[in-house]
Protein backbone atom coordinates (compact mmCIF):
# COMPACT_ATOMS: atom_id res chain seq x y z
CA UNK A 1 0.00 0.00 0.00
CA UNK A 2 0.65 3.41 -0.68
CA UNK A 3 0.88 6.03 2.18
CA UNK A 4 -2.23 7.71 0.45
CA UNK A 5 -3.96 4.59 0.41
CA UNK A 6 -2.87 3.66 3.83
CA UNK A 7 -4.84 7.18 5.31
CA UNK A 8 -8.08 8.39 4.09
CA UNK A 9 -11.10 10.49 5.72
CA UNK A 10 -15.08 10.94 5.11
CA UNK A 11 -18.22 12.82 6.34
CA UNK A 12 -20.88 10.99 8.10
CA UNK A 13 -24.32 12.40 8.80
CA UNK A 14 -25.12 12.38 12.61
CA UNK A 15 -28.24 13.07 14.86
CA UNK A 16 -29.87 16.44 13.99
CA UNK A 17 -27.92 16.61 10.30
CA UNK A 18 -24.70 17.10 12.30
CA UNK A 19 -21.48 16.60 9.47
CA UNK A 20 -19.13 14.67 10.98
CA UNK A 21 -15.57 14.09 9.98
CA UNK A 22 -13.92 10.76 10.68
CA UNK A 23 -10.44 9.89 9.45
CA UNK A 24 -8.42 6.35 9.51
CA UNK A 25 -5.00 5.30 9.40
CA UNK A 26 -4.07 1.84 8.29
CA UNK A 27 -1.06 -0.75 8.62
CA UNK A 28 0.59 -2.05 5.69
CA UNK A 29 -1.06 -5.44 6.21
CA UNK A 30 -4.45 -6.89 7.02
CA UNK A 31 -4.98 -5.20 10.75
CA UNK A 32 -5.60 -7.54 13.68
CA UNK A 33 -7.69 -4.80 15.25
CA UNK A 34 -9.26 -1.73 15.34
CA UNK A 35 -8.59 1.56 17.65
CA UNK A 36 -11.28 4.03 17.35
CA UNK A 37 -10.34 7.19 19.11
CA UNK A 38 -12.80 10.05 20.89
CA UNK A 39 -10.69 13.15 21.55
CA UNK A 40 -10.68 15.30 24.04
CA UNK A 41 -12.92 18.98 24.73
CA UNK A 42 -11.40 21.57 22.13
CA UNK A 43 -8.86 19.31 20.20
CA UNK A 44 -9.47 17.41 16.84
CA UNK A 45 -8.79 13.66 15.81
CA UNK A 46 -5.64 14.75 13.65
CA UNK A 47 -3.60 15.57 17.00
CA UNK A 48 -3.41 11.83 17.38
CA UNK A 49 -1.72 10.81 14.19
CA UNK A 50 1.56 10.11 15.91
CA UNK A 51 -0.22 7.58 18.19
CA UNK A 52 -1.57 6.16 14.75
CA UNK A 53 1.38 5.86 13.38
CA UNK A 54 3.03 3.68 16.51
CA UNK A 55 -0.10 1.42 16.53
CA UNK A 56 -0.02 1.23 12.38
CA UNK A 57 3.85 -0.07 12.84
CA UNK A 58 2.17 -2.89 15.35
CA UNK A 59 -0.56 -4.10 13.10
CA UNK A 60 -3.51 -1.58 14.14
CA UNK A 61 -5.82 0.04 12.24
CA UNK A 62 -7.27 3.25 13.75
CA UNK A 63 -9.71 5.57 13.36
CA UNK A 64 -10.72 8.71 14.57
CA UNK A 65 -13.22 11.67 14.21
CA UNK A 66 -14.22 14.93 15.13
CA UNK A 67 -17.21 15.90 17.82
CA UNK A 68 -19.71 17.75 16.56
CA UNK A 69 -18.32 21.40 17.26
CA UNK A 70 -14.68 20.64 16.94
CA UNK A 71 -12.00 20.35 14.10
CA UNK A 72 -13.67 19.57 11.33
CA UNK A 73 -17.01 18.70 11.94
CA UNK A 74 -20.34 21.08 11.93
CA UNK A 75 -22.05 22.48 14.86
CA UNK A 76 -21.87 25.55 16.96
CA UNK A 77 -18.22 25.25 18.18
CA UNK A 78 -17.39 23.18 21.52
CA UNK A 79 -21.14 23.30 22.18
CA UNK A 80 -23.75 21.01 22.89
CA UNK A 81 -26.81 20.95 25.46
CA UNK A 82 -26.72 16.88 26.54
CA UNK A 83 -23.80 14.73 25.88
CA UNK A 84 -26.49 12.13 24.21
CA UNK A 85 -25.53 14.25 21.41
CA UNK A 86 -21.94 13.00 21.74
CA UNK A 87 -22.86 9.50 22.02
CA UNK A 88 -25.23 9.99 18.92
CA UNK A 89 -21.49 10.22 17.06
CA UNK A 90 -19.85 7.60 18.60
CA UNK A 91 -22.47 5.33 17.93
CA UNK A 92 -22.54 6.46 14.13
CA UNK A 93 -18.67 6.13 13.94
CA UNK A 94 -18.86 2.94 15.57
CA UNK A 95 -21.05 2.23 12.86
CA UNK A 96 -18.81 3.15 10.14
CA UNK A 97 -16.14 1.83 11.65
CA UNK A 98 -18.18 -1.79 11.76
CA UNK A 99 -18.79 -1.36 7.96
CA UNK A 100 -14.75 -0.64 7.29
CA UNK A 101 -13.79 -3.49 9.49
CA UNK A 102 -15.84 -6.69 9.39
CA UNK A 103 -15.44 -9.23 12.07
CA UNK A 104 -12.21 -7.08 13.22
CA UNK A 105 -11.79 -6.40 17.35
CA UNK A 106 -12.62 -2.85 17.65
CA UNK A 107 -11.04 -1.33 21.15
CA UNK A 108 -12.86 2.39 21.75
CA UNK A 109 -10.03 4.88 23.00
CA UNK A 110 -11.07 7.97 24.65
CA UNK A 111 -8.76 11.10 26.04
CA UNK A 112 -10.25 14.07 28.70
CA UNK A 113 -13.89 14.65 27.90
CA UNK A 114 -13.75 12.02 25.02
CA UNK A 115 -12.65 9.63 27.48
CA UNK A 116 -15.74 10.49 29.92
CA UNK A 117 -17.97 10.42 26.22
CA UNK A 118 -16.49 6.71 25.75
CA UNK A 119 -17.12 5.79 29.76
CA UNK A 120 -20.83 6.87 29.25
CA UNK A 121 -21.25 5.50 25.71
CA UNK A 122 -20.42 1.98 27.19
CA UNK A 123 -22.60 2.21 30.12
CA UNK A 124 -25.83 3.23 28.54
CA UNK A 125 -25.19 1.47 24.83
CA UNK A 126 -23.21 -1.51 25.73
CA UNK A 127 -21.59 -1.59 22.82
CA UNK A 128 -19.92 -4.96 20.95
CA UNK A 129 -16.18 -3.68 21.86
CA UNK A 130 -12.97 -5.68 22.45
CA UNK A 131 -12.20 -3.20 25.08
CA UNK A 132 -12.55 0.48 26.83
CA UNK A 133 -8.88 2.45 26.88
CA UNK A 134 -9.07 5.76 28.70
CA UNK A 135 -6.29 8.38 28.39
CA UNK A 136 -6.85 10.99 31.51
CA UNK A 137 -10.55 10.33 31.55
CA UNK A 138 -12.83 13.02 32.62
CA UNK A 139 -14.65 11.40 35.34
CA UNK A 140 -14.23 12.96 38.79
CA UNK A 141 -14.54 16.63 39.40
CA UNK A 142 -11.25 18.06 40.33
CA UNK A 143 -13.05 19.12 43.09
CA UNK A 144 -15.94 18.26 44.79
CA UNK A 145 -18.42 20.77 44.30
CA UNK A 146 -21.29 21.57 46.56
CA UNK A 147 -24.80 21.41 45.97
CA UNK A 148 -25.39 24.76 46.09
CA UNK A 149 -22.49 24.96 43.44
CA UNK A 150 -23.97 22.82 41.22
CA UNK A 151 -27.91 23.87 41.42
CA UNK A 152 -26.22 27.38 40.57
CA UNK A 153 -24.42 25.92 37.43
CA UNK A 154 -27.26 24.08 36.07
CA UNK A 155 -29.46 27.36 36.53
CA UNK A 156 -26.54 29.30 34.62
CA UNK A 157 -26.54 26.82 32.33
CA UNK A 158 -30.27 27.55 31.16
CA UNK A 159 -30.23 31.26 31.87
CA UNK A 160 -27.04 31.91 30.09
CA UNK A 161 -26.03 28.80 28.06
CA UNK A 162 -23.33 30.62 25.97
CA UNK A 163 -21.64 32.44 28.51
CA UNK A 164 -18.05 31.40 27.98
CA UNK A 165 -15.40 30.68 30.77
CA UNK A 166 -11.75 31.10 30.68
CA UNK A 167 -10.04 29.00 28.63
CA UNK A 168 -8.27 25.80 29.00
CA UNK A 169 -4.62 26.73 30.46
CA UNK A 170 -2.50 25.48 27.03
CA UNK A 171 0.47 24.78 29.96
CA UNK A 172 -1.52 22.10 31.25
CA UNK A 173 -1.92 19.26 28.27
CA UNK A 174 2.16 18.49 28.55
CA UNK A 175 5.75 19.37 29.58
CA UNK A 176 7.13 19.61 26.03
CA UNK A 177 6.63 22.86 25.18
CA UNK A 178 6.50 22.24 21.43
CA UNK A 179 3.58 20.22 22.30
CA UNK A 180 1.94 23.27 23.85
CA UNK A 181 3.00 25.50 21.21
CA UNK A 182 1.51 23.57 18.59
CA UNK A 183 -1.57 23.61 20.46
CA UNK A 184 -1.88 27.35 20.88
CA UNK A 185 -1.40 27.69 17.12
CA UNK A 186 -3.31 24.87 15.67
CA UNK A 187 -6.35 26.41 13.93
CA UNK A 188 -8.73 23.74 14.48
CA UNK A 189 -8.26 24.03 18.22
CA UNK A 190 -10.93 25.54 20.19
CA UNK A 191 -9.10 28.14 22.24
CA UNK A 192 -12.49 30.42 23.62
CA UNK A 193 -13.83 29.52 27.31
CA UNK A 194 -15.98 26.77 27.63
CA UNK A 195 -19.69 27.89 27.76
CA UNK A 196 -22.05 27.50 30.70
CA UNK A 197 -24.58 25.29 28.69
CA UNK A 198 -22.08 22.72 28.10
CA UNK A 199 -20.71 22.70 31.14
CA UNK A 200 -23.90 22.07 32.70
CA UNK A 201 -23.99 19.25 30.46
CA UNK A 202 -20.92 17.86 31.36
CA UNK A 203 -21.83 17.99 35.14
CA UNK A 204 -24.81 16.04 34.20
CA UNK A 205 -22.81 13.14 31.93
CA UNK A 206 -20.41 13.46 34.97
CA UNK A 207 -23.29 12.33 37.76
CA UNK A 208 -24.40 9.49 35.65
CA UNK A 209 -20.81 8.11 35.27
CA UNK A 210 -20.41 8.51 38.68
CA UNK A 211 -23.59 6.95 39.50
CA UNK A 212 -23.20 3.77 37.26
CA UNK A 213 -19.27 2.64 37.24
CA UNK A 214 -19.97 -1.11 38.18
CA UNK A 215 -22.12 -1.06 34.36
CA UNK A 216 -18.92 -1.09 33.04
CA UNK A 217 -18.04 -4.95 32.08
CA UNK A 218 -15.34 -4.59 29.27
CA UNK A 219 -11.82 -5.26 29.52
CA UNK A 220 -10.74 -1.98 30.92
CA UNK A 221 -7.22 -0.36 30.69
CA UNK A 222 -7.04 3.31 32.55
CA UNK A 223 -3.97 5.52 32.10
CA UNK A 224 -3.28 8.73 33.66
CA UNK A 225 -0.56 11.06 34.76
CA UNK A 226 -0.23 11.68 38.16
CA UNK A 227 0.62 15.79 38.00
CA UNK A 228 -2.75 16.40 35.39
CA UNK A 229 -4.16 19.05 36.30
CA UNK A 230 -7.10 19.03 34.07
CA UNK A 231 -8.54 15.59 35.16
CA UNK A 232 -8.45 13.87 38.41
CA UNK A 233 -6.29 10.35 38.70
CA UNK A 234 -8.30 9.93 41.23
CA UNK A 235 -11.63 9.08 38.95
CA UNK A 236 -9.65 6.80 37.02
CA UNK A 237 -8.74 4.70 40.47
CA UNK A 238 -12.45 4.92 41.43
CA UNK A 239 -13.54 3.23 37.83
CA UNK A 240 -11.20 0.47 38.18
CA UNK A 241 -11.91 -0.28 41.92
CA UNK A 242 -15.70 -0.18 40.70
CA UNK A 243 -15.97 -1.65 37.18
CA UNK A 244 -17.13 -4.69 37.51
CA UNK A 245 -14.51 -6.13 34.68
CA UNK A 246 -13.31 -9.02 35.45
CA UNK A 247 -10.21 -8.03 33.43
CA UNK A 248 -9.02 -4.13 34.25
CA UNK A 249 -5.51 -2.23 34.42
CA UNK A 250 -4.87 1.12 36.09
CA UNK A 251 -1.38 2.90 34.97
CA UNK A 252 -0.51 6.11 37.14
CA UNK A 253 2.84 7.74 35.55
CA UNK A 254 4.77 9.86 37.91
CA UNK A 255 4.93 13.52 36.90
CA UNK A 256 2.98 13.37 33.78
CA UNK A 257 0.37 16.01 32.72
CA UNK A 258 -2.73 15.43 30.91
CA UNK A 259 -2.00 14.03 27.29
CA UNK A 260 0.52 11.28 28.12
CA UNK A 261 0.62 10.55 24.31
CA UNK A 262 2.00 14.01 23.85
CA UNK A 263 4.65 14.12 26.27
CA UNK A 264 8.47 13.25 26.40
CA UNK A 265 7.51 9.89 27.93
CA UNK A 266 5.22 9.45 24.98
CA UNK A 267 7.64 6.46 23.72
CA UNK A 268 6.95 4.30 26.76
CA UNK A 269 3.55 4.79 27.18
CA UNK A 270 2.73 4.03 23.45
CA UNK A 271 4.36 0.71 24.20
CA UNK A 272 2.49 0.22 26.86
CA UNK A 273 -0.76 0.95 25.18
CA UNK A 274 0.28 -1.28 22.39
CA UNK A 275 1.32 -4.12 24.87
CA UNK A 276 -1.58 -4.35 26.45
CA UNK A 277 -3.63 -4.64 22.80
CA UNK A 278 -1.45 -7.44 21.93
CA UNK A 279 -1.93 -9.48 25.07
CA UNK A 280 -5.94 -8.86 24.28
CA UNK A 281 -5.70 -9.85 20.48
CA UNK A 282 -5.35 -13.17 19.58
CA UNK A 283 -4.07 -13.31 15.94
CA UNK A 284 -0.40 -12.49 17.15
Amino acid sequence: MTDDTRHGNDRLLSRGAASIFEQWWLPAGDPRAVVAIVHGYAEHSGRYQHLAAFLNSRGYAVEAFDLRGHGQSSGRRVYVSSFSEYLSDVARFLRAVHERHPGKPIFLLGHSMGGGIATLFVIARRPQIGGLILSGPALRFRSAPTGLRMRGLRLLGKVAPTYSLAPLPAAAISRDPAVVEAYENDPLVYRGGMRLGHGAASMRALQRVQLDMEEIEVPLLVMHGSADRLTSPEGSEELVERARSTDKTLKIYDGLYHEIFNEPEQESVMQDLAEWLDAHTNNE
